[in-house]
Formats: structure tokens, sequence, C-alpha cells
């Protein structure tokens, strides 16, 4: 149960995040990375799919395995880009951190 709950949150989380992602409100952080515009539209698609993935995983875990691994290669790619690229200090990485392991989790759950 609480790893419904859990799914559902972040499920929840990723489709406001990706919204706002593929409407273009956070342009700015992708051309500060040196990102093409093309990754807004990408790394909203992905969040938004794989929330949907997540939420779906409730009753086809397949689809939470899938979704929470993609969501949390997103998530390791946007700590990274965070610390090394940008070289934002470490707290600003710390929410992309806990999705990514978040996700892992959520994923393992569905295997074992």
């Amino acid at each position: 149960m609480v790893m419904i709950i859990l799914q559902v949150i972040v499920g929840v989380f990723f489709i406001f995040t990706g919204s706002k992602i593929i409407s273009g409100k956070m342009a700015n952080e992708f051309e500060r990375f040196g990102m093409p515009s093309i990754f807004n539209f990408l790394t909203g698609f992905i969040e938004i799919t794989c929330a949907i993935g997540l939420l779906v995983g409730i009753w086809f875990p397949i689809s939470a395995v899938i979704a929470g691994l993609l969501l949390a290669a997103t998530m390791f790619v946007a700590a990274f880009i965070l610390l090394v690229v940008a070289k934002d200090p470490f707290p600003k990485a710390i929410p992309a951190i806990v999705l990514c392991l978040m996700s892992i989790v959520i994923s393992m759950s569905h295997l074992f």
C-alpha cells in the first residue's frame, strides 16, 4: 500500500513538472545548461509519459518498472548536469537525486 501511495505521489509530481517543462516555462534553465530547445520538449515528454506509466503500473507492474527506471535515468542525468555542467551547489541537485532514488525504489518494489 505504501508503494502505491509513493507511485501516485511521484506520478502526479512528474505530470506537473513535465507539463511545466514542456510548456517552456523552464526554457531558461535548459539554455543555461547549453542545451538546444528540443530538450525542453523531450524532457517534458519523458516525464509525462513515465508519470502515466507509473500510474498505470499500479495495475500493470511492468509499466511501473520501465517508467521508474527511465525516470531514474532522467533524474540522474539532471543531477549530473546541475553538478558538473552548470556547477551548481550540491543542495540544488538534491531534489533530482531524491526523485532518482524514489524512482528506483518504485521500480525495484515491482521486481521483488
